[in-house]
């Protein structure tokens, strides 16, 4: 009774909001019988960030994504949906994710042998459809069921990383490359090889952001697209106080919508302080307007352009007016316990994963707010395993 309560009043606060289109029907997995809860203990799991969505559909993984969760009831039950194949990092290659909504996700990893398999599910991971890649994973996103973009790891050394860039307007079974720099040739298009290019968000089909990190203060690494990736532009953060004397790097891009995005810059000042500036856009990353300052943020996230929570120290912080202004709500956080990752859904509702075990993040509970913030309340957070054949 008390679960069906809780997810009534999850679904009340919540308001409607419309779905993205499915891609075609893609070639089903092995079937299984009707996945069985497992021992899991309440609360206890090795989830560490979670993307849930209006209407309760959502996913998790855990620390190194090796293991994919799908909820259809706003955390409440977990279903392990891990596409085969998927292998550890270590002995495969890194994997890189994207959930546009509840249903749709894709998942990418390089791999030894090969340069990367895309796996694509449009059903919520009961089955999957995995397309071997001739370009190396990376950084990725999807605007719709069917268009998307990868950032190609080409290598790190010296300070630069090189990167191709890759587009789909089929959900992922065909790519163009749009991009590639050249280490023969000076013409970068924009985008320079110096800096680990380590954010990306897709605003629409044609217009995207890259920001990432280089030792060269008064410069902030962020690059916009107008023409899917083909070219770029540095753009700036008007207003950002002593940006002259600090190496600047966003440590994020928040994609509130195709127009408004937020940009959470860490600022490493000369005397050694870190401090976070937040950078916004309504213009979809033309320019951008500094609002305010925080110190020490781990994370941070928003669900719209007004509202939002920064998380640092020990300390959670809530802004109602777009990052003008912060309010201390540490009271609110779940004692004992130490924050890891925050996803918020909309204005008032937002999920935090907290850990009993910070050195390994194996034993961890969810939490959800459906204030902003304010105070957080336990999710059952049940891990249903697919039984075996």
């Amino acid at each position: 009774m008390r679960k069906r309560i809780l997810t009534l009043s999850i679904i009340i606060m919540i308001l409607l909001a419309g779905c993205v289109q499915t891609p075609p029907t893609a070639t089903p997995a092995p079937s299984t019988p009707e996945p069985l809860p497992s021992n899991t203990p309440m609360y206890l799991s090795p989830i560490y960030k979670t993307f849930v969505f209006v209407g309760g559909e959502g996913w998790a993984t855990n620390l190194d994504q090796t293991i994919i969760y799908n909820t259809r009831n706003f955390g409440e039950h977990w279903l392990k949906v891990t596409p085969p194949g998927l292998n550890s990092p270590d002995t495969a290659g890194s994997i890189f994710l994207a959930f546009p909504n509840g249903s749709l996700a894709w998942v990418c990893q390089s791999k030894i042998e090969a340069p990367a398999i895309l796996h694509v599910t449009k059903d919520s991971g009961q089955t999957w459809v995995s397309y071997d890649l001739d370009f190396p994973c990376g950084n990725m996103a999807f605007i719709s069921a069917q268009e998307g973009m990868i950032v190609s790891d080409l290598g790190v050394g010296a300070g630069s990383q090189y990167v191709s860039i890759h587009s789909t307007s089929d959900a992922g079974a065909t790519w163009t490359q749009v991009f590639k720099h050249d280490p023969s040739s000076m013409d970068d298009r924009g985008l320079p090889s110096s800096g680990i290019k380590h954010v990306f968000s897709l605003l629409d089909k044609d217009i995207a952001l890259i920001g990432g990190s280089r030792p060269m203060p008064g410069s902030l690494y962020l690059f916009r697209s107008v023409d899917g990736g083909t070219s770029w532009n540095q753009v700036g953060c008007d207003g950002l106080p002593d940006a002259e004397n600090s190496e600047l790097d966003p440590m994020d891009i928040l994609r509130i919508s195709n127009t408004e995005v937020i940009v959470p810059v860490r600022a490493y000042l000369e005397n050694g302080q870190m401090i976070t500036h937040f950078c916004v856009s309504t213009n979809s990353g033309e320019s951008f307007e500094f609002l305010s300052s925080l110190e020490n943020v781990e994370f941070t996230d928003f669900g719209s352009l007004t509202r939002g929570l920064a998380y640092g120290q020990g300390k959670m912080m809530q802004t109602s007016d777009g990052g003008m202004t912060w309010n201390d709500v540490t009271s609110g956080l779940p004692i004992g316990l130490t924050p890891v990752s925050l996803h918020m859904m909309n204005d008032n509702v937002g999920y935090l994963t907290t850990t009993i075990s910070p050195d390994t993040l194996l034993e961890n509970r969810v939490f959800m707010t459906a204030n902003n913030g304010n105070d957080w309340q336990p999710m059952p957070g049940t891990i249903i395993e697919p039984a075996s054949n």
